[in-house]
């Protein structure tokens, strides 16, 4: 782990050199468990209990570290530059010298030819895929094991991340130095568990580190583990992965012992501004006989300068009580703003008025009279941070970081800062032409630390600062002046892009289908972004995801009201609303604004919504919608972009407009278009097993070949239960002899390459058909995930003859329609 970039806090993290003897196999990689006694498809199936821990650790060391790093280099190192000698511990692992080999590769391959070049890289692909998922099995030990064969790791975890460390730079360097371009992220080696538990004994909170997991590889959970515990102290011993239970006490003054007064907006000048259609804005400035303070309301117009502010109201800058905030506050903002632009203000006159800034704390009012204010004003929201100059972010550790910090370091402060994680400041960021930080002794730009990162010396083999700049020019291309308008609107991936390309745009002309192809991609890209988010309060969220998407938001208020006004009426009367009764009332008021929201995406629904993960709605029609698209597990590839074009059956290459997958009026539910299987019977008092075969033609002898021809449906299909959380138990959905011809199979792509493809679907209960604007569909109800592909032709594996776990079946189309409720 020596050649990986680190913070001011590197770890004291000594891997001893176990191996017998030096790794001197010349053949193939595979080829070496063989020589040493152990048998490869143990390996590959993580049977490690059948070896002596004595003899597995010095195996899997020789095998998965310096045979994988040999197998790869096209020239052996001596192994000595990866060792040193430790007056403790004897001989320990190194990296350090693992840049100066790269270097040495970068040379070598300047002198092979493009047909040498691509086939080393080819084969190193090869090798790396084969370890990666042993190296990732061992690596996220105890996740990835089952307890019960694996009490303890096969290695030590330190030794199983550095499998992972190694594995991951040879796989970069791979790609950086026979095939420059390459996707820079490309397998998940580990998540760096033992760092992230390091993490969290130096005192971060787990709910902000579980984020950071989703975000960073894990070169870069090794980094975020040596920028040193947060220097805010906060007490998180009862904050869970799922949530921070931390609260803050209020509005808070800049040091706990400041006594300064608070100060307030003036309302009246407030209303007046916002009756001339214009915005009120900020300015704290010292009186004009420079004794004491003001805070101004100043109205903006088409043009104005001004800094929106953009913060966790938790963390110390929101005022549930009013909308006041202490004069020691105002004055670290003021200064803070006028920061951004001191060379603009060093060049004026040294009289001119400081720069104009924007509040949620003091200009969206608290007052119940002042309610038709507050509305209109987090309607305009959007507006309000688009039009801003500037958006500045304030999160107290953030802020504890200095102008010379390291760069890298400030990046994973922010990585793990409450305001990453928040619901409402995703659109503040996403919105902002240009994002600040304030640090303690002054503001620096994203933009700035991201450029400077690609400025420095990126060593070859390391991914920290590529995975970093990449999350934030995905979640904030603004901020970086890459884009025009919002990276919502403009993606900074060039994939989905390429897939809306020219010769697509030619082959469908109809614009309404090219449109709702646009408002896919939308609701994709926002529904990805609010994945890792969270709220205060639940209601919130759809409120936030229809202001991303800039729709109309005056619905969702509406109900928001009505259930502020329900919660005034409980505290007042708690006996009353104590009955069952009255919470059930309450769950379906706090579940209609989500449900407004479904409504109007009616028609740009994403097909792979319905592999979402839950809870689900109550509410017939929706109850294939999950209750939330916040902080939940998230298969990152559910929600793919389809094509708008989908091929008809086999042989035929035809090409047909797919139907939008919009709400059913009839019957209920999301009618999306998908291929599938219908089970057939399941063998008297039989039930299946989580694991099952579908056999497409049943009275073919078991022992005849399936006909392989490329783009035809196979014969045979495997399926496999996921057992999500939210899913109910194998055991009470489980397909049977009497109602298996009930049961279908979602096949959520629309690919011709089923073999040897693990494809995400849906097994869903069948209720009949439902008929609308001349389409039929097949009504269905969901029951669970589950991972579908064809099957090779049947070989000796019993497994798949077994009664208990196969079922006839008929394939279903590509174009079929699906009412999924």
């Amino acid at each position: 782990m020596d050649h990986l970039p680190h913070g001011d806090h590197p770890l004291d993290l000594k891997i001893p050199y176990l191996c017998k003897k030096p790794y001197e196999h010349e053949k193939d990689w595979l080829e070496y468990p063989a020589t040493q006694g152990f048998n490869l498809d143990h390996l590959r199936l993580y049977l490690f209990h059948y070896y002596s821990p004595d003899v597995l650790a010095p195996f899997l060391q020789s095998w998965l570290y310096f045979g994988l790093l040999f197998a790869v280099l096209p020239f052996r190192p001596n192994v000595n530059e990866f060792l040193e000698d430790d007056e403790k511990d004897g001989k320990i692992i190194t990296t350090a010298k693992l840049p100066i080999v790269f270097e040495r590769w970068k040379q070598h391959a300047k002198h092979l030819s493009k047909e040498e070049t691509l086939s080393l890289w080819q084969k190193n692909v090869s090798v790396l895929k084969e370890a990666r998922t042993t190296i990732l099995y061992i690596a996220d030990w105890p996740d990835s094991m089952l307890l019960s064969t694996s009490p303890v790791p096969p290695v030590s975890r330190e030794m199983g991340l550095s499998f992972a460390i190694l594995g991951r730079a040879l796989e970069l360097a791979n790609a950086q130095i026979l095939k420059p371009g390459a996707p820079a992220d490309l397998f998940e080696w580990g998540d760096g568990s033992l760092f992230l538990e390091h993490m969290e004994a130096k005192g971060w909170c787990p709910f902000l580190v579980a984020g950071l997991a989703k975000i960073v590889n894990i070169d870069g959970s090794y980094f975020a583990s040596t920028i040193g515990p947060p220097k805010v102290r906060r007490n998180h011993r009862r904050c869970t992965d799922e949530k921070c239970m931390y609260r803050s006490n209020g509005i808070q003054h800049v040091t706990p012992t400041c006594k300064c007064s608070m100060f307030s907006p003036d309302i009246d000048k407030m209303k007046q501004i916002l009756g001339e259609n214009k915005l009120p804005l900020l300015r704290f400035v010292t009186n004009r006989h420079g004794k004491g303070a003001e805070l101004e309301v100043v109205a903006g117009e088409d043009g104005t300068k001004y800094v929106a502010m953009s913060h966790v109201w938790n963390d110390g800058l929101g005022n549930f009580d009013g909308n006041s905030m202490p004069a020691c506050q105002l004055s670290r903002i003021q200064r803070a703003v006028n920061g951004i632009y001191s060379d603009e203000l060093a060049a004026q006159d040294i009289n001119v008025d400081s720069i104009p800034f924007w509040m949620d704390t003091l200009l969206i009012p608290n007052d119940p009279k002042l309610e038709e204010i507050k509305n209109a004003t987090i309607v305009n929201m959007t507006q309000i941070y688009k039009k801003a100059k500037d958006v500045l972010v304030i999160d107290s550790e953030v802020a504890t970081c200095s102008l010379t910090s390291e760069p890298q370091s400030v990046l994973h402060r922010i990585l793990l800062s409450n305001w990453l994680r928040r619901l409402w400041t995703l659109q503040e960021g996403v919105f902002a032409e240009s994002i600040h930080f304030l640090l303690s002794d002054g503001t620096t730009s994203l933009g700035a630390l991201m450029y400077d990162q690609r400025e420095e010396n990126n060593n070859i083999g390391s991914g920290i600062r590529i995975k970093s700049t990449n999350h934030f020019m995905d979640r904030f291309g603004r901020a970086l002046g890459q884009n025009t308008q919002s990276v919502l609107l403009n993606p900074t991936n060039d994939t989905l892009n390429d897939e809306l390309s020219a010769i697509k745009l030619k082959e469908t002309s109809n614009e309404q289908i090219i449109r709702r192809w646009h408002n896919e991609r939308e609701v994709i890209r926002v529904l990805n972004a609010v994945a890792s988010r969270v709220s205060t309060f639940d209601s919130d969220e759809a409120l936030c995801i229809a202001l991303l998407l800039e729709i109309d938001v005056k619905d969702i208020i509406a109900v928001k009201n009505r259930l502020k006004a329900r919660e005034e009426l409980e505290k007042a009367n708690p006996e009353f609303f104590k009955s069952l009764q009255a919470r059930d009332e309450k769950v379906k008021l706090e579940d209609e604004t989500m449900l407004i929201l479904l409504k109007m995406l009616d028609g740009s629904f994403p097909p792979g919504i319905i592999l979402l993960t839950g809870p689900y709605h109550t509410t017939s029609g929706f109850r294939w919608a999950p209750k939330s698209f916040l902080n939940s597990p998230r298969d990152p590839g559910a929600l793919g972009m389809h094509p708008i074009q989908i091929r008809c059956e086999y042989p035929s290459d035809e090409l047909l407009d797919r139907h939008a997958s919009s709400l059913c009026q009839k019957g209920g539910g999301l009618r999306v278009v998908f291929p599938g299987l219908r089970l057939g019977k399941v063998k008297e008092n039989y039930s299946l097993d989580r694991r099952f075969v579908i056999d497409t033609m049943p009275s073919t002898d078991l022992g005849a070949k399936d006909e392989i021809i490329e783009g035809k449906p196979p014969r045979v299909w495997q399926v496999t239960y996921r057992n999500d959380p939210c899913d109910p138990l194998w055991t009470d959905v489980a397909p049977d002899w009497q109602n298996s011809s009930s049961i279908g199979i979602i096949i959520c792509s629309y690919t011709r390459e089923w073999r040897n493809n693990a494809l995400q679907g849906l097994m869903v209960r069948l209720k009949g058909e439902v008929v609308e604007k001349g389409v039929t569909s097949m009504h269905t109800e969901r029951i669970c995930r589950v991972i579908i592909s064809g099957a090779p032709e049947y070989d000796d594996r019993s497994w798949v003859k077994e009664p208990e776990k196969r079922v006839s079946g008929s394939w279903l189309p590509m174009i079929q329609h699906w009412c999924v409720d």
